[in-house]
């Protein structure tokens, strides 16, 4: 695999600084702003799995179980589990000292409702695909049964990417994207401001879990010193660079590898690299030709240059890898790495006059992150060359994400997907369970799932896995152009932050 990282003197500095804040005395008080690229398409935590509402909603809401730092499921808002010999029921008590935000006291009735309202509206159904019945078997006590025995499930129930948050029972009741925002997390809603911002401030009544060491992942002990947070919808990268010069917010979401070299010289700023962070993943929208032919996918998968794509749309921070789980995962794997990064016009030709395309327009669908503009326009240009073209359709992520879980509209569309590997194989199958993100379903997918899910032997998992990701490439169901990493900025009075799969603001402090 090889790996392209530009990584400056400078800026390494920068970061053995940042690392270096553990030490300093915490401080209570202070308000930051964070620039986001994007406004959160939803604060139902339960109904998106994009990352512009994780980056809100996971400091807002919680769930029984978490993960932490290492993606291992560990317990949250339940005290622990039990699960019976024969792997289908799990006991979860209920942790006693945590109350909502409005004050109600958590109890087995609000779980039930969360959990039995994620079945019904949940972002990502397969996560919960495999219960049977869920109940309250005291008033600290939920037990849930299985169709049968499911060795993710605890991995399922601890999912950051459309989070299975616990609401108030009251709430739960309510349909898709009507809630109040009431969670039982360390910050609590203040206002969302629509093509502005959303603000957060500290919740007083928090309880910390006290099984927790320090922060961890998703769990741990969460400690809100700050008093608000507010997330500002800033989608012109330079724009948020400004911000950030002029004191106007406190934390960059994502800075470019020249801005990041820049300002680690300076001691204003704290600079902050995570990668991987995501894949670059190009969709079909197989509900609607062309996509709908597997020659006309196989023969864009053929043209494409995948290296070119990540070198211009990441030129500073990316690696080539065919796998759709991160290096250092188990189950990583390069199965159809014969068919990544082709580059193969005459091949591309070849497969296309064999399909049913002869010719017209397809829509290449993107938010304005420029990486993803970047993208679609290496795809428009490469596709020229076999002969088909491309309109590109660009729009806010909102706009897009609801086009994207739409059968028409759209041929091609590209995002990160950067929870789903972090979280291990099964999430990575889940978005294409039931023709989810591809708009069609796909029998051979469906199966290897439900065998993944099902199987409790580590070897065996891990054959279905490869098994999954030959049929991603034998089938083009979609396309992987490379791991891409993100570099963070902040000001260097925001002390203790750690980069990790959203802007954690718990456990970090500001310095006057």
């Amino acid at each position: 695999m090889a790996k392209h990282i530009i990584f400056g003197a400078a800026l390494a500095a920068a970061l053995m600084l940042g690392g270096a804040q553990g030490a300093l005395a915490q401080r209570k008080g202070g308000d930051v702003v964070i620039g986001i690229s994007q406004a959160p398409p939803s604060l139902d935590a339960q109904i998106t799995s994009a990352q512009a509402s994780r980056n809100v909603t996971l400091h807002i809401f919680e769930t029984l179980y978490a993960r932490d730092e290492n993606a291992k499921p560990v317990p949250e808002l339940a005290e622990g589990v039990t699960v019976s010999p024969d792997g289908k029921t799990y006991v979860f008590p209920i942790r006693k000292d945590v109350t909502f935000h409005n004050g109600k006291k958590l109890d087995a009735a609000d779980v039930v409702a969360s959990l039995e309202r994620y079945r019904k509206v949940g972002a990502s159904p397969a996560l919960v695909a495999a219960i049977d019945t869920i109940k309250a078997s005291g008033e600290h006590e939920v037990t849930v049964t299985l169709k049968q025995a499911q060795s993710t499930f605890l991995d399922n129930l601890s999912s950051p990417r459309a989070p299975i948050a616990i609401y108030p029972a009251s709430e739960a009741a309510k349909e898709a994207g009507k809630i109040e925002i009431i969670g039982t997390g360390p910050y609590k809603f203040v206002e969302y401001k629509p093509d502005s911002h959303v603000k957060l401030t500290r919740y007083d009544g928090y309880a910390p879990n006290p099984k927790g060491t320090g922060r961890d992942g998703f769990a741990g002990k969460k400690e809100a010193f700050l008093d608000t947070v507010t997330f500002r919808f800033m989608p012109e990268g330079g724009a948020r660079t400004a911000a950030l010069e002029a004191g106007q917010i406190q934390f960059n979401e994502t800075v470019d590898g020249p801005t990041a070299k820049r300002l680690g010289t300076d001691n204003r700023f704290t600079i902050h690299k995570m990668v991987p962070f995501g894949l670059q993943v190009i969709k079909f929208n197989q509900a609607q030709a062309p996509a709908n032919d597997v020659n006309f996918r196989l023969a864009v998968q053929a043209a494409l240059d995948m290296e070119e794509i990540m070198a211009i749309s990441y030129a500073d921070i990316y690696q080539m890898d065919p796998s759709w789980l991160y290096p250092g995962s188990a189950f990583h794997s390069t199965v159809g790495s014969d068919k990544y990064n082709k580059h193969d016009l005459k091949l591309a030709k070849e497969l296309l006059a064999k399909s049913s395309y002869k010719g017209g327009k397809v829509t290449f669908i993107t938010d304005n992150l420029r990486p993803n503009v970047d993208t679609a326009t290496l795809v428009q240009q490469k596709l020229k060359e076999i002969g088909v073209e491309v309109d590109i359709s660009v729009a806010d992520w909102p706009t897009v994400s609801k086009i994207g879980f739409t059968p028409t509209g759209w041929t091609f569309w590209t995002h990160g997907f950067g929870i789903e590997p972090y979280e291990g194989p099964g999430s990575v199958m889940a978005p294409w369970v039931n023709g989810l993100s591809q708009q069609a379903k796909d029998p051979e997918i469906d199966r290897i799932a439900a065998a993944f899910n099902a199987e409790m032997d580590e070897g065996k998992r891990k054959a279905l896995y490869d098994a999954f990701q030959k049929h991603m490439y034998d089938a083009a169901v979609a396309m992987k152009a490379g791991n891409y990493g993100i570099f963070q900025a902040s000001t260097s009075k925001l002390k203790n932050f750690k980069p990790y799969r959203i802007p954690r603001m718990w456990g970090v402090w500001l310095e006057p």
